[in-house]
């Protein structure tokens, strides 16, 4: 029962934007191998603007639409790939006064990383600053599950 109200909450947040940030909002993220992650948005109307950083160099970036239905009941985010559609991904929020604490893409990570492995040919529109790796999953722009609040751009 905790699960589902905490579930509920989490999705029933409405995407209020983060703090009052006039030029737009970064939040930060760290994956497994230590690589800073960071996502960067204007607020509802503009894309989602993902970034990998590993030893301070940015490594790619990725852009993904985002929108809401009956204003922001239930929101989502488009992340263009090679496929013919995009992947849609729900986009959750938890909240802490009037802004967003955290942005919580819930199976982002895990969606994108089996359809790679359905299909090796499968990629992520991303646009890399560096020579891209030849490992199977490095070779794919995958932004993390969770971005926490870190301030003004």
């Amino acid at each position: 029962m905790i699960r589902f109200f905490i579930a509920a909450s989490l999705f029933l947040a409405g995407p209020a934007f983060a703090e009052t940030c006039e030029n737009g909002a970064i939040f930060e993220a760290q994956d497994n191998d230590g690589n800073q992650h960071v996502l960067k948005t204007n607020g509802l109307v503009d894309p989602f603007i993902f970034e990998m950083h590993t030893a301070g160099h940015l490594v790619w970036t990725l852009e993904a639409e985002q929108g809401c239905s009956n204003g922001i009941s239930v929101c989502w985010m488009s992340v263009q790939t090679t496929e013919e559609e995009p992947i849609d991904i729900p986009v959750e929020t938890v909240q802490e006064g009037d802004g967003i604490k955290y942005y919580v893409f819930a199976h982002l990570r895990q969606t994108l990383a089996s359809l790679k492995m359905d299909d090796e040919q499968f990629d992520t529109m991303a646009q890399w600053n560096i020579e891209r790796p030849d490992d199977l999953f490095e070779s794919l722009a995958m932004p993390v599950n969770v971005y926490a609040f870190k301030g003004c751009r």
